[in-house]
């Protein structure tokens, strides 16, 4: 009987990557402590009851988003989930407007009408997301097929989980895309678990890019944990997709560090699997780098590390203040002017 409690991490056999330079380090760095920072008010927030709905959030996988939208133009787009915060942060979404839409303010980017995890920025490449369940697939491979029909020179990142490679939407987007080589990355976040099913009882394949091959697609397995490897595939990866349009599927070994949301205890979860993962946290392990490349000092990064408390602080204090909507406003842009 195969191990109900999870497959084991993929070892980490690879060299160090090298570092990018010093400016695009202290990015990648800031970009993850921001999106720490914002999701862990984000709780406190929500056990406060100050947050309408669930809270998802990616502790533990900050590094995906941040060297994602680093290795991105800015023409590209992006279709994050649930546990992307940092691709908002990264592609340089505001935290007042974030937390104006976590606490569904009437100024926020969805004006309080959308579940809180609905949002982008279109004028920012970045993709309001419909489910987590494999649904932005396609329309990512839509979007960039219809900006290169354009002209754009657009590549795009796709997002999704180890459960959702299980989904209608993410093979047939996967298998359009590769018959008309759109210029797509297929991220997948795989971290460990489809809310409670571990991944032995997900799928038999060692790792879940065995299945590129099956679409004729190249596939890369990468440290989810570590933000220089990242960055340096994903920086080569959009490189040679621009050059010669075509998906690639990326496969991200990481861990969410808390439950499915904040209204799961997360007992399911093997306890030697969180501490074998606290070891390998991203910003920890960039930090580490970092500091030994003398790239920064302790101070310069204590330093960053207030600054992006200050700012999460400052923006939902002025967020709790801003209007909720107006319920005379409720059918505002539901039907066209005559």
């Amino acid at each position: 009987m195969a191990d109900t409690k999870t497959k084991p991490a993929k070892p980490e056999t690879e060299p160090k990557a090298a570092l990018p330079d010093a400016d695009t380090c202290k990015g990648l760095l800031r970009t993850m402590i921001l999106s720490r920072s914002a999701e862990e008010r984000l709780i406190r927030l929500y056990h406060q009851g100050q947050i309408q709905g669930g809270v998802f959030v990616g502790i533990g996988q900050e590094a995906i988003g941040s060297a994602s939208t680093a290795a991105c133009s800015e023409q590209d787009i992006l279709a994050p989930l649930i546990r992307n915060m940092s691709v908002h942060v990264g592609r340089g979404q505001t935290m007042l407007n974030i937390f104006r839409q976590w606490l569904t303010r009437a100024n926020g980017p969805t004006r309080g009408r959308d579940g809180n995890v609905h949002h982008g920025c279109l004028e920012k490449g970045v993709y309001g997301m419909i489910s987590h369940l494999g649904a932005m697939l396609p329309v990512a491979a839509g979007a960039i097929m219809a900006r290169r029909h354009k002209g754009v020179d657009s590549v795009g990142f796709a997002y999704i989980g180890d459960g959702g490679t299980s989904t209608g939407d993410f093979h047939e987007a996967t298998n359009f895309s590769a018959v008309f080589d759109i210029p797509l990355v297929i991220v997948i976040e795989n971290n460990r678990y489809a809310y409670s099913t571990p991944t032995c009882n997900q799928y038999r394949c060692d790792q879940l890019i065995d299945r590129a091959a099956g679409y004729g697609i190249e596939g890369i397995s990468v440290d989810g944990n570590d933000v220089f490897a990242l960055h340096d595939v994903f920086l080569r990866t959009v490189e040679a997709i621009r050059q010669q349009p075509r998906p690639v599927m990326i496969e991200c070994h990481t861990m969410r560090m808390r439950g499915h949301g904040e209204h799961d205890d997360f007992s399911y979860v093997p306890n030697e699997l969180i501490v074998q993962f606290k070891e390998k946290d991203p910003i920890q392990r960039a930090r580490d780098r970092i500091l030994e490349a003398g790239i920064a000092s302790e101070a310069d990064i204590a330093a960053m590390e207030s600054e992006c408390l200050g700012e999460v602080d400052a923006a939902y204090q002025q967020a709790l203040k801003d209007p909720t909507p107006d319920p005379d406003t409720l059918l505002d842009g539901v039907y066209a002017d005559e």
